[in-house]
């Protein structure tokens, strides 16, 4: 993921509070796994991170 969608996506998550990995690609041009692998890099955790991908949340903590 290039830095410009990178801080985009701490953006979304920090100030717009959008938690669904699923939405959060939506908003990106990225996949679902793909948003995953960055927040993970950023530090974020998760919940229903082994169920399906399209369900995962970013814990809100």
């Amino acid at each position: 993921m290039d830095d410009i969608s990178s801080k985009y996506l701490t953006q979304m998550i920090e100030r717009d509070h959008i938690y669904s990995v699923l939405e959060l690609a939506g908003h990106l041009p990225y996949a679902v796994r793909d948003v995953i692998n960055e927040a993970s890099r950023l530090g974020y955790s998760f919940d229903n991170i082994m169920q399906d991908p399209n369900k995962v949340m970013i814990d809100k903590k």
